[in-house]
């Protein structure tokens, strides 16, 4: 009974054995999209479910994995994590080296962490704004909290050290460089002390002085102000504007006069050959100065011509086409656009590395670097700034893109096509890539070229060591490199 018992588990094995012979192992690449895809080459490993909805990725050093469109997140080898949630309103950043750490979901809140240079650590919150406010720091002097137009304190809000207030306008106060401004009723009524002193009854009249510095004042603003500046300067600066009928500017041996403003305008300063006239919106004219030697040539809105020691540019058309040239400490950059559908741009910086980009919006979007990074998109819909394509992309592009790529420095190039049906890797001496179920190569550094059709039934190879290798459905069955050296992954192919 035993032997027929030892007999009967022999043949299951053997059977099921076979069986196996034809599938692909666990942890090699299939390709099977949309439903499932793993791909891999030394130094990259990228799985995905639902044509990218559910993915998970590994290269650099750097981890991500996503439920688009409910969450992106990236964790880097640093420490430093990204993540994008219910994009495009939320938002969170861990940064070590700072150390700071920051998380948004707009409109409800926000919240941000870090430990200043001085190695204070210093923490601002809000929820539902403007309603509520707050902060701290481990030195106290941070402290503070609001509810908003009720009362409360802010630190550092807008351009103020400190603002406070109680039942917002009746009430307000705000400290700034050494002076105080109390408002009631604001803006009608206010008074400020300190390092700068002055009144108001907005608008009928107000006034306001740094003493040694400049002092102004207005009479039923906007229609009558008058200032002086500069008074610690040899020679300050007075100016006037009575609207509409005009205004004038002196200092030194400068002058700009406006009427009827703003319409007309012009302005001299024969030191540094500088002049400037202007037909509000249409003309203007302006060429010299003391520091920049400045022109600009306007007809508007035909053709707008600037020069300064960084910046040049053109426009014709304002603003569907600029052609545009920066200057900076250690780069150049050309740039043109044909607004909204086109842009390109190239940098040169002084180590020798370029950037270009280009777009065609909203059909595609390329980035290069000559580090050998890469990213592009096609369609590429995002409107920057306000809406980032590479952000867009890694939260939504699943669902939209026809055709994306990227390739990192010294790291893997990938390829993919809408819902992954085409995916393309390459690092290390290794190039793969895959049509779901159709088809695939594998290239060795060697040169030996594995190919896999039909759900990976059909596999054989070419080169040194030529002939069939065995099925592996669903297909392609190659073996898994992205933890493996180049060497050790050719090494280790199939034979």
């Amino acid at each position: 009974m035993h032997a027929c018992l030892r007999g009967a588990r022999t043949a299951i094995v053997a059977a099921s054995a076979s069986l196996l012979a034809g599938c692909a192992a666990p942890d090699a690449e299939i390709h099977l999209a949309p439903l499932f895809s793993r791909h891999t080459v030394p130094g990259y490993d990228h799985a995905e479910l639902a044509g990218g909805a559910l993915r998970y990725g590994e290269q650099g050093g750097a981890t991500t994995w996503a439920l688009s469109p409910l969450v992106w997140h990236e964790r880097r080898a640093d420490g430093g994590i990204t993540a994008d949630f219910l994009y495009p309103l939320g938002r969170y950043e861990h940064d070590p080296g700072r150390p700071r750490t920051m998380a948004r979901l707009f409109p409800l809140f926000w919240r941000e962490a870090e430990v200043r240079p001085d190695g204070v650590e210093d923490l601002d919150w809000f929820v539902l704004p403007p309603l509520f406010w707050g902060g701290s720091s481990s030195d106290g002097k941070e402290d503070y909290f609001a509810f908003f137009p009720f009362f409360g304190t802010l630190k550092n809000f807008l351009t103020y050290d400190e603002v406070r207030f109680l039942f917002f306008p009746l009430w307000m106060e705000n400290r700034k460089d050494g002076r105080r401004s109390r408002h009631v009723l604001w803006p009608i009524f206010g008074w400020t002390t300190g390092s700068e002193t002055g009144w108001r009854v907005f608008p009928l009249y107000g006034q306001t002085e740094v003493p040694g510095r400049y002092k102004a004042s207005y009479f039923l603003w906007p229609l009558a102000t008058f200032s002086v500046t500069d008074l610690d300067k040899k020679h300050p600066r007075t100016g006037w504007l009575v609207l509409p009928l005009g205004g004038r500017i002196v200092q030194d041996d400068y002058t700009a006069t406006t009427v009827l403003w703003p319409v007309f305008g012009w302005a001299d300063r024969p030191s540094t050959d500088y002049r400037s006239w202007q037909v509000w919106p249409i003309l203007r004219f302006e060429r010299g100065g003391r520091e920049v030697d400045r022109r600009v040539s306007r007809v508007f809105p035909f053709w707008i011509r600037y020069e300064d020691a960084q910046t040049e540019y053109s426009s014709w058309m304002w603003p569907l086409f600029w052609n545009r040239s920066d200057e900076f400490n250690d780069m150049r950059r050309e740039s043109f656009y044909a607004l909204p559908f086109y842009f390109s741009s190239r940098t040169v910086r002084d180590d020798g590395r370029t950037e270009t980009k280009e777009r065609f919006w909203p059909l595609a979007k390329t980035e290069r670097s000559s580090d050998g990074s890469e990213w592009f998109s096609a369609p590429a819909p995002g409107i920057e700034p306000l809406l980032d394509s590479r952000v867009l992309s890694r939260n939504l592009g699943f669902a939209f893109e026809v055709w994306a790529g990227s390739a990192a420095p010294q790291g893997a190039r990938e390829r993919r096509a809408f819902l992954n049906l085409y995916h393309q890797a390459k690092a290390g001496g290794h190039k793969r890539w895959s049509v779901a179920g159709l088809a695939g190569q594998w290239t060795e550094p060697d040169g030996t070229v594995h190919t896999s059709l039909l759900f990976g039934l059909l596999r054989f190879r070419s080169g040194p060591d030529s002939g069939l290798e065995l099925p592996a459905f669903p297909g392609p069955g190659w073996p898994d490199l992205h933890a493996v050296a180049p060497a050790a992954a050719a090494g280790g192919a199939e034979r």
